[in-house]
């Protein structure tokens, strides 16, 4: 293997493949990074045997060939080189480098036992996601999604497609955020799970992408495939059956409520400061007059309440939620109004921006003894 490339577009390159390099694993080879000299480019691919990222890069190839290198060293290595033409050759699994002043040896690895990487075939059918309102669907919702491997669906970010439209979900059972986009595709309706942390990568990975993100479902390998421009990511898909979460969407509702998400931010961030050795319990109150007060539960270290104006229609009511939940909705979901609507200080309560009318999200309450 011999070419010559560009170290700004080899840094590049490699940036993106090594987010799919483990940081632990029984099977060593996977924390190299693929390189590849052929069809006149460099193919650069990295997997952990659940996400795999295969990125080209521009090259010269004077002789094609391939080998594995260790993914920290040479992404490191490369990154920290100043802008110049490097040039690379392969002896006896031996990468060498050169540039202009520069000269390396990085011990290689023979690609023999690199598992088989997917490719997106032409036979596949898929649909075009707009690269930035893809990304803010997902970060809409994969906030929601369960860390723990207590029910591994709940880690997951379920897409169903019907009739038209995407629905983009996830849920960690105590709470739950829904996007709906609406999609000019003639594909037959599916529904998958991708895990959460996999997704919020891949849409990173293409969020700046000039081009529409080809995604496509290839069950045979139980892979969903996106691509875009030079780079193709795949991931497994979550078996098991997604929760009907539908049911828990609170309707005959008792109070609405509209009111500015920076001012709740603001009183909660405030509140809970009180609140930790609570479990960051906090207490909102709905006073039809026109007010929410935000209290803090815990006594032990001092109290707080916070007061803001709000538009309330309905009963007074107070529920007790999870601070953090409320953040999490807060920091990820940009709107300045928020509606709330509630049928009980017991049930589900219901957000939605006022700008988004195709986003939810619901949050369980907490059940705190007085």
């Amino acid at each position: 293997m011999k070419f010559t490339c560009l170290q700004e577009n080899l840094s590049k390159g490699l940036a993106i493949v090594t987010k799919a390099v483990p940081t632990k694993s029984t099977f060593p080879i996977l924390s190299n990074v693929l390189i590849a000299a052929e069809d006149g480019q460099i193919k650069l691919a990295s997997t952990n045997l659940e996400t795999t990222i295969i990125t080209y890069v521009g090259a010269s190839v004077d002789e094609e060939g391939s080998t594995t290198v260790p993914a920290k060293l040479i992404r490191e290595f490369i990154s920290n080189l100043s802008p110049s033409t490097i040039r690379a050759e392969l002896k006896d699994e031996i990468l060498h480098l050169s540039s202009e002043k520069t000269k390396s040896k990085l011990n290689g690895t023979s690609p023999v036992d690199y598992p088989n990487l997917p490719t997106f075939s032409k036979d596949l059918k898929y649909m075009e996601l707009d690269p930035k309102t893809f990304g803010a669907a997902v970060a809409n919702v994969a906030f929601a999604a369960a860390t723990d491997q207590a029910r591994p669906v709940f880690t997951g970010v379920f897409l169903n497609f019907e009739k038209g439209v995407l629905t983009v979900a996830s849920s960690d059972g105590f709470r739950l955020s829904e996007k709906v986009l609406r999609m000019d595709s003639d594909l037959p309706d599916f529904s998958t799970i991708i895990p959460a942390k996999t997704l919020m990568e891949i849409a990173r990975i293409f969020l700046t992408s000039d081009e529409p993100v080809k995604f496509a479902m290839n069950p045979n390998d139980n892979l969903a495939l996106f691509e875009a421009g030079d780079t193709l990511v795949a991931s497994q898909v979550l078996s098991g059956e997604y929760p009907n979460y539908k049911r828990i969407i609170p309707e005959d509702n008792i109070i609405t409520a509209e009111f500015t998400s920076q001012e709740l931010m603001e009183a909660v961030k405030l509140t809970n400061v009180f609140s930790k050795e609570l479990n960051s319990a906090v207490k909102v109150k709905f006073n039809p007059e026109g007010f929410i007060h935000v209290v803090s539960l815990a006594q032990e270290t001092g109290e707080h309440e916070s007061t803001m104006a709000a538009d309330i229609e309905g009963d007074e009511l107070e529920i007790a939620f999870n601070s953090k939940y409320l953040l999490d909705l807060l920091s990820n979901v940009k709107s300045e109004k928020i509606i709330f609507k509630a049928k009980g200080a017991t049930a589900p309560c219901l957000f939605q921006p006022m700008e988004h009318e195709d986003f939810l999200h619901v949050i369980a309450p907490m059940q705190i003894q007085n």
